[in-house]
């Protein structure tokens, strides 16, 4: 299974009411995006800061050619399919509210 199917079966097999904080429920939707958001960039920083540190300590890596690295197509499409599996975990809340207005145009 790739990721992005993991995120669809993610989506799909979630269950039960979203807890409401504000009594406007497009404000829980950007609160929940936000903190999906948060969570990802969060766990990125640190394995990012984790392998940096890495390699300067092993003196595989140096910083700076991190930032002047180019990636070859087969790189830039990888890179595209995980932005389209974070985009779809970011938006998971707008699209699982699709999905139920989806049902119940069809029924």
């Amino acid at each position: 299974m790739d990721k992005l199917e993991a995120v669809r079966r993610s989506i799909a097999e979630s269950a039960g009411p979203r807890p409401a904080f504000f009594k406007d429920p497009d404000v829980d939707r950007v609160l929940a995006i936000t903190m999906a958001v948060s969570g990802e960039v969060a766990v990125m920083a640190e394995r990012l800061d984790t392998l940096e540190r890495v390699l300067e300590e092993k003196q595989l890596l140096g910083r700076e050619e991190l930032t002047g690295y180019q990636p070859d197509p087969d790189v830039v499409a990888e890179r595209m399919r995980w932005h389209e599996a974070f985009v779809s975990r970011v938006l998971r809340v707008v699209e699982q509210e699709l999905e139920v207005l989806k049902k119940q145009r069809d029924t």
